[in-house]
């Protein structure tokens, strides 16, 4: 899921503990087998590697949804929010801190766009040999939701999970208070503030982790789509909703919406804090 892991479950039956974290354990190692892209039998690699053949995918309920969602981000956000995008990142190797190739970039950009895709009925295909499609903006936080909703199944009532610092909430603290939950600051200072948590959910995207720096201008890691390069948009994101999955998703098109980006938390109603290139807080969280 592309960082560490946490789980809290506050009940009185103690014994009961162990059973449900292995149940969500398994659980997330099930979606992470299904969806990686890193993993050669995932239906996610199945799918790029038919790309050109003409051969369709057949996809379940989850998989169905997953790809509609897709599909309703892209629109929603003007094609920014594009999970064909991903090819790009032959062209953009932020590990190695060098700029790309701008004929690479050209070269990879007929691989790219949602619009392209072919979904019929249940199938998914990739018209285009060299096309990928990568869930990786999506299925982190539908794991969360998804872990919340197995233990919920299980009559669990007070719980907390995290994976790679976007926190989902059940419930309260057996305490009886919310879930203190902290932002922390994209340079890696004070946390920016706490926020409290009951059946909630909040999710933070930014490019402070991944950035390169070349002839003193700064890249971060979110790519347009339609040209090929990194955005100017803020330096993180962070966003609150009863599920983890919308508060991710409304958080990455914030980023790369750039100087947009107030006009679409604002648009989207949900709580928000902003932090800019510069350093400058901002947002309702910030305020509340």
């Amino acid at each position: 899921m592309g960082g560490p892991a946490r789980l809290a479950i506050d009940s009185a039956n103690a014994s009961k503990h162990e059973h449900m974290a292995l149940g969500v354990d398994n659980l997330l190692k099930q979606l992470e087998r299904r969806y990686s892209r890193y993993d050669p039998t995932s239906l996610v690699s199945l799918i790029n590697a038919r790309a050109g053949s003409g051969e369709a995918t057949e996809l379940d309920t989850e998989a169905e949804t997953l790809f509609d969602l897709a599909g309703q981000l892209w629109e929603a956000s003007d094609g920014l929010f594009d999970i064909t995008s991903g090819v790009l990142r032959r062209a953009w190797d932020f590990r190695m801190g060098s700029i790309a190739d701008p004929e690479r970039i050209e070269a990879l950009l007929p691989l790219v766009g949602w619009q392209h895709v072919e979904r019929l009925g249940n199938t998914i295909r990739l018209p285009v040999a060299g096309m990928e499609i990568d869930l990786g903006g999506l299925v982190k936080e539908y794991a969360a939701d998804a872990a919340l909703q197995f233990l919920r199944d299980c009559n669990i009532e007070s719980a907390m999970i995290e994976l790679a610092g976007d926190v989902a909430t059940l419930g309260r603290q057996a305490s009886g208070q919310p879930w203190q939950i902290a932002i922390q600051a994209p340079d890696g200072g004070p946390p920016i503030r706490a926020v409290s948590l009951v059946d909630a959910a909040v999710a933070t995207s930014g490019d402070y982790a991944r950035r390169i720096t070349h002839n003193g201008h700064t890249y971060g890691h979110f790519l347009d789509p339609m040209t090929g390069w990194p955005v100017s948009g803020p330096s993180s994101v962070t966003v609150i909703d009863q599920h983890c999955l919308t508060a991710g998703a409304v958080a990455t098109i914030a980023c790369l919406k750039a100087g947009l980006a107030d006009h679409w938390l604002n648009a989207s109603g949900l709580p928000w804090l902003m932090i800019d290139a510069q350093g400058k807080a901002s947002g309702p969280i910030l305020e509340g």
